[in-house]
């Protein structure tokens, strides 16, 4: 009850309420909420159709920015090369340098850009490590010189395998080493003029040049080779005329100190650089060398001032150094230390500490001051440096070395933007080089941007911080992104429609409590390495869950290592049509010597071990054998005898899944990512996932360093899995705190759903057939033949092509292993593939591009 009294007015203020612009921009903010909200938990479509809405909307401008970061990328980026590493800028910003490689011969790609930024030109220089004079007049390289032995020794080095654990391997890398001594005995160093192409050749035979390095200003820069001699270590030479001396005296007897890092050039022609593990030294162009105890030493952009980590009464410190004075502490403690990085004027630092498991990254003033956090994040921060000359954006980059993704920090406040991805929803994009322009404009970036980590190739990309992406272009992306998804939705749930209720049936019986009881059992064995007593726990514990289930596992003994046994478990689900057809799905359960391994690969062992049980009663048409695999740490040993008595016995294996490292959440989103090198498999998984689990799946092409390359060795490209999103991005990956309470068990659990609906489906489907041709026929159209299907009860086969000329996409069912299509054998795309009798078709495709003259 609310009382006035007599002779009071209520009087409305109207300017106390939200005016309508700004209602329609809280309006708009949530409703971009709602899309993040649905992107955060794998509701793709759904995001992408509330975020299309937007970019059509009054809020499309104030909402650009936001909407590019969820969906990929707010600043412009342009692919510079297919292949390139080594990135070097000229300190003008005018060019930059990078290596390639053809045929197994080092290229240097020099590319000019123009006053608008772009590309203008570029030269190609016959070799490596190329550094450009600090005038911007001249570029140095090292080169070979040409000979018919070289020549005749690379070429049969690109003719030489390098399969894992084969004798290919041996031969490869003898073949390299024999490539590397012709190097060394023809290397020289060429200095080439930018203006005018002309070349000064400087004889280095017997040196192995590993980098360039010019000291001092303009013209007067004298150029210094690093490399090393006959006793291996490597060392300071001056190049002038056309020798390369010792710096400072022949060694070892006299001169500078070996040299460790890629040397710094400092004012007054010094060099600085570590020396050892535990010192850095500086050099004057006399020779003359001074030592600090410390290391990672980096220098700021005018040259003046060094910062680096060193030691002070048991504690850790950041020094700084202006080149000509005293080294003075800027930051002091107990925490590890490591990569510090100095604005272009000498005046803030930044550098990584790890307070606990993880680096985090922290900014000091030059004068002192208690060390400001500018981290907070559960993944490795790391690799700082400094973007543009005021000292206020910071480039950093965070995960493990095999996919490292970069953002960009405010220096003041800490707020983070992405720099670099690929605008799709599902494929990972390593990032492995950053070079930041020398006026800070841009970024030049080495990536496997496509998610093909396997090709040699890795694509190098120009980010460009000026320009960012208009909102006509951002909605194009959304919109594709949109129909990529539905497309890759609709398919998998074709796929799965005819075994949907026998999956869904399945994977509800997938309990987190069991998967914990197994994981807290595995983790007490402590170390599961070969050469512990916790792997014969382990082995014994496997044996024994899985002959409780009705298996009766097979132990595969043999010696890793000399005088080491150790065992592979395997337990055989055979198959009721087909169980002479095998599926593998695999993991390793040894870990580390340091460590319990309750991620790496205590995860994948795990949800191994669920998979199987759910599974033990549901047989299906192939042959299924689960793996666990001994002594991956070991080197794959495990994996490679697996696959070595697989291959001898003649084992039909259509099609294996490898786990490894899936439980560590490093947010709250329940994601991995599926690492393949079939892509038939990889979207029956991504299928799994989003129909059968609450896991959100991410792909890259990958599969070497785990056991996936072994399996991959021995039965081809028939190989998926699951691993720890993004790639690698554990703190605890093969430390001793990899244990129990950092692995969500829900995660396991998630991902053993998706194990589980995928080796349904690869087992209950028909696998890809073989032995496709196509030939003309008279008249027009294209005959093809293929062999039959390896499996019993096939209803027929599906074959699409899509017309040289263009067009969508056709197809027909044959009942024959053979059909004719009505479309030009030259440039069609060509795919076919087996259907069941259960209604399922075959899981991948098998596909030509017949070419002009195809018999």
């Amino acid at each position: 009850m609310s009382m006035l009294r007599p002779g009071w007015t209520i009087v409305t203020l109207t300017l106390l309420a939200p005016a309508p612009t700004l209602l329609a921009q809280d309006a708009g903010r949530a409703a971009f909420d709602s899309a993040s909200l649905a992107w955060d938990t794998g509701r793709y479509p759904e995001a992408l159709s509330r975020l299309e809405k937007l970019l059509t909307g009054p809020d499309r401008d104030t909402l650009r920015r936001p909407i590019a970061l969820l969906t990929g990328e707010f600043y412009r980026t342009a692919e510079l090369a297919r292949d390139g590493q080594g990135l070097v800028w000229s300190r003008d910003g005018r060019r930059l340098a990078f290596t390639t490689e053809v045929a197994e011969v080092p290229r240097t790609i020099v590319l000019r850009f123009g006053e608008d930024g772009r590309v203008a030109g570029a030269d190609t220089l016959p070799g490596r490590r190329a550094v450009f004079s600090p005038d911007g007049g001249s570029i140095a390289y090292l080169a070979t010189a040409p000979s018919a032995e070289l020549d005749s020794a690379r070429s049969l080095l690109a003719a030489t395998p390098a399969g894992a654990g084969s004798e290919g391997a041996r031969q490869h890398q003898e073949q390299q080493a024999v490539v590397r001594r012709l190097e060394t005995a023809a290397a020289r160093v060429v200095v080439r003029s930018l203006a005018n192409g002309q070349e000064r050749v400087i004889e280095t035979p017997g040196l192995n040049g590993q980098a360039l390095v010019f000291a001092g200003d303009g013209a007067e820069a004298v150029l210094h080779l690093v490399a090393s001699g006959e006793d291996g270590a490597p060392r300071l030479y001056r190049v002038s005329g056309t020798a390369a001396e010792p710096l400072g005296g022949v060694p070892p007897v006299g001169g500078v100190p070996p040299v460790s890092t890629v040397p710094l050039a400092g004012v007054g022609g010094r060099l600085i650089y570590q020396t050892g593990d535990t010192a850095i030294a500086i050099v004057t162009p006399d020779g003359k060398a001074t030592t600090y105890a410390g290391g990672s030493p980096a220098i700021s952009a005018d040259r003046r001032t060094v910062v680096f980590v060193g030691a002070e009464q048991g504690a850790g410190t950041i020094a700084l150094l202006t080149l000509g004075a005293v080294p003075r502490v800027v930051a002091r403690t107990a925490l590890p230390l490591d990569s510090p990085a100095v604005s272009a004027d000498g005046s803030t630092v930044v550098f990584q500490a790890m307070p606990r498991e993880d680096w985090e990254l922290f900014v000091v003033s030059a004068n002192g001051g208690a060390p400001r956090r500018l981290t907070h994040e559960i993944q490795h921060d790391i690799d700082p440096q400094f973007v543009g000359p005021r000292g206020d954006l910071i480039l950093a980059v965070m995960g493990e070395s095999r996919h490292r993704r970069s953002y960009l920090y405010d220096a003041a406040t800490g707020e983070r933007t992405r720099l670099f991805h690929n605008n799709t929803v599902r494929t990972v994009a390593p990032e492995y080089e950053w070079a930041v322009r020398p006026d800070g404009g841009a970024v030049a970036i080495v990536s496997d941007r496509d998610g093909d980590t396997v090709s040699p190739e890795q694509g190098v990309y120009l980010t460009d911080l000026v320009r960012t992406v208009g909102t006509e272009e951002l909605l194009d992306r959304v919109r594709t992104e949109a129909r990529t998804e539905r497309d890759l939705r609709a398919r998998g749930t074709a796929m799965f429609a005819p075994i949907a209720e026998a999956v869904r049936s399945a994977v509800r019986e997938v309990s987190s409590d069991r998967i914990y009881h197994y994981a807290y059992t595995l983790s007490s064995f402590d170390s599961r390495f070969i050469t512990q007593p916790g792997n014969g726990k382990a082995i014994e514990y496997l044996q024994t869950t899985l002959r409780s289930w009705g298996y009766e596992p097979e132990l595969q003994w043999f010696e890793p290592r000399p005088g080491i046994r150790s065992a592979n478990v395997v337990a055989t689900l055979r198959g009721t049509t087909d169980s002479d057809l095998e599926y593998v799905v695999g993991a390793h359960f040894d870990s580390v010597e340091d460590g319990p391994g309750a991620d790496d690969n205590g995860s994948g062992a795990t949800q191994l071990l669920e998979a199987a049980r759910v599974l033990a009663r549901r047989p299906q048409r192939a042959t299924i054998k689960f793996v666990w695999f001994t002594g991956e740490e070991a080197g794959l040993r495990g994996s490679r005898e697996f696959v070595r008595r697989a291959v001898e016995a003649k084992e039909r294996v259509r099609g294996a899944l490898n786990n490894d490292m899936l439980g560590w959440m490093n947010d709250n989103r329940l994601d991995n990512t599926i690492r393949y090198s079939n892509a038939g498999l990889r979207d029956v998984q991504h299928a799994a996932a989003f129909l059968f689990s609450d896991l959100i799946t991410y792909d890259a092409h990958y599969f070497k360093f785990t056991d996936a390359h072994s399996l991959y060795d021995g039965f081809g490209d028939v190989v998926a899995g699951i691993g720890s999103y993004p790639i690698l991005a554990n703190p605890h990956y093969h430390q001793p705190h990899d244990v129990l309470e950092t692995v969500s068990q829900r995660l396991v659990a998630e991902v053993a759903r998706t194990t589980i609906a995928s080796v349904m489906l690869m087992a209950s489907s028909p696998s890809r057939v073989e032995g496709l041709q196509a030939s003309p026929v008279e008249g027009g159209g294209t005959a093809l033949t293929w062999n039959p299907a390896v499996e019993q009860k096939i209803r027929g086969y599906r074959v699409r092509w899509t017309p040289a000329a263009g067009g969508a996409a056709r197809s027909m069912v044959v009942t024959a292993p053979s059909a004719r299509v009505p479309a030009s054998a030259t440039g069609s795309a060509i795919a076919v593939r087996a259907l069941g009798a259960n209604g399922t078709e075959g899981w991948d495709w098998t596909s030509m591009t017949p070419s002009a003259g195809t018999p």
